[in-house]
């Protein structure tokens, strides 16, 4: 196996182009964490946005069930009254 740099001065060196290479690779290192960030952050508002519908739903199911209840007993009593 042969190697193309003498030391490891000339790899960093890479024959006079070290900050154009260099440059690149940090500037594509930014990108992919900058990526990565972004995808973390993303995630986690849609999941605090689906609890939140959920929580939001779960509430209205109750509110609906506690009418239901309401307009049932107003319905007995209504029946229940004593004709005249």
């Amino acid at each position: 196996m042969t190697f193309q740099f003498e030391n490891m001065t000339d790899f960093f060196n890479m024959g006079g182009y070290a900050f154009f290479v260099w440059a690149s690779f940090i500037g594509t290192f930014i990108c992919m964490f900058g990526i990565l960030f972004q995808s973390l952050y993303v995630s986690k508002k849609i999941k605090q946005g689906v609890e939140k519908e959920t929580v939001r739903a779960q509430r209205i199911m109750a509110a609906r069930a506690a009418r239901k209840i309401k307009q049932q007993a107003k319905i007995k009593e209504v029946s229940n009254e004593p004709k005249t």
